[in-house]
């Protein structure tokens, strides 16, 4: 049996998502007639959003993705069910929040619960 990660971003492998919420997004350039009639373009393909969420994740996980979400731009590898394969885009980060789970004697945290973040689509 093969492996392949589920997303990848840069070509780095991020820690498989307890839950990889696909969106699909229409841009669209619409307005009314004079009779209230709604006319509208579709612009450019459907665009993706990714919601992402780890239930449960480890602190060294965690900063490895905290530091690719500073990188804010780059290529994610991810299987889009659309098209029925891995697909490669140009997708930029959007905001993200977690909670502390449980912390050693020292304070330091040892898990984090409910990390949430989301790649959204360039349109490139």
């Amino acid at each position: 049996m093969v492996f392949v990660a589920v997303i990848k971003y840069n070509g780095i492998e991020i820690t498989c998502p307890s839950v990889q919420d696909y969106e699909g997004q229409q841009l669209v350039d619409s307005g009314r007639n004079a009779n209230g009639v709604v006319v509208a373009q579709k612009i450019n393909r459907r665009q993706v959003k990714l919601s992402l969420e780890w239930k449960v994740i480890y602190p060294k996980e965690l900063q490895k993705i905290l530091e690719l979400i500073e990188t804010f731009i780059g290529k994610v590898t991810y299987y889009d069910p659309k098209e029925g394969k891995f697909i490669t885009r140009e997708m930029y980060w959007g905001d993200y929040s977690v909670s502390t789970y449980w912390v050693s004697e020292n304070g330091t945290p040892k898990m984090f619960t409910g990390f949430k973040a989301s790649l959204i689509d360039t349109g490139k």
